[in-house]
């Protein structure tokens, strides 16, 4: 079966249906019930030409995703077994920086896809992901001089799932602070050769100077040794709840698929995601319609509450 094949089939429209609640049931018991032990699996020979590893089996293959995801702290990281034991789905929840989340994600795939983001499996070549992004919704919001870049988005690809939302700060969150560094007073004299008297000095001396960012307001020498610095520090607080919805059968009527989820951070970008590897699997994420973030963003000079979703959401989203 070839890649595109492989592509073709993932964005075949699925025919069977299942109530929702059903699905966040289960979804949540992968979550909970789950076993996060993990199988000592390797690759069953070298890299392949284009970089990726070869597995005998999907199990191995999905053994090694859950033992490098762990080691990567991409977690909580679960896994979901056969009757035999064997696992055919490996799933977590990213919350924090999207920059370090990104770091993670590219390493597990870019070990174990290589270049061309392909790995062999059971003599099958499978491709990771797209070299272009998925699909996603972006919206700026500004309140006072605080303003935010807030997004959602989808990536469906055969065997790597995510689904998540994500916001930062553009501008404003600052706030002028004030540190004092106390020096130490020095007291030295020097007596000089010949008639000439003794000359004494009184100076500072100072273990460390302004912090990065910081400049000198105001100094206070000999025998005082009090220097004050000065700077415009960010202060934010940004949380993210992000939930997943579906159509219920063919009524057209939205219903939550995926249990909300959030995060908070005082760094000035916040990301909470789901992910999954696994194939042929009955999978939330890729049945997934829409996605509703939402986002809260505080700072001393402002408070910014915005949306954003991808697909189809309950209007309240919008």
């Amino acid at each position: 079966m070839t890649d595109r094949t492989h592509r073709l089939l993932a964005n075949t429209p699925r025919r069977t249906y299942r109530a929702a609640p059903l699905l966040a049931a289960a979804f949540m018991m992968g979550c909970t019930a789950a076993s996060t032990e993990v199988d000592d699996a390797a690759p069953l020979a070298q890299p392949s030409a284009d970089g990726g590893l070869r597995f005998a089996s999907e199990h191995d293959a999905l053994g090694w995703v859950a033992r490098r995801a762990e080691e990567l702290e991409m977690g909580p990281v679960t896994v979901e077994r056969d009757e035999g034991g064997r696992p055919i789905k490996v799933a977590g929840v990213s919350i924090g920086s999207p920059d370090e989340i990104a770091v993670a994600k590219a390493s597990l795939i870019g070990e174990l896809g290589g270049e061309d983001r392909a790995v062999e499996i059971a003599g099958e070549r499978y491709l990771l992901e797209d070299h272009e992004s998925g699909l996603f919704a972006a919206v700026a919001h500004c309140n006072g001089g605080l303003c935010t870049n807030d997004e959602s988005f989808k990536n469906d690809y055969v065997l790597y799932r995510e689904l998540g939302s994500r916001t930062s700060v553009t501008s404003g969150g600052f706030e002028t602070r004030r540190q004092t560094i106390q020096g130490r007073a020095e007291y030295e004299c020097v007596d000089l050769p010949g008639p000439l008297p003794v000359k004494c000095t009184g100076y500072c001396t100072y273990t460390s100077g302004c912090p990065s960012g910081f400049t000198v307001e105001s100094t206070a020498g000999y025998p005082t040794c009090r220097t004050t610095c000065v700077g415009q520090v960010r202060n934010v607080t940004l949380s993210i709840s992000i939930e997943g919805f579906e159509f219920y059968e063919s009524s057209g009527i939205l219903v939550p698929s995926i249990p909300a989820r959030s995060g908070t951070t005082h760094d000035s970008s916040l990301e909470v995601k789901y992910w999954e590897y696994g194939i042929g699997i009955d999978s939330v994420i890729s049945d997934a319609n829409g996605l509703c973030g939402s986002h809260s963003t505080s700072g001393p000079d402002g408070f910014v509450v915005a949306k954003s979703h991808w697909g189809s959401v309950p209007t309240a989203c919008q």
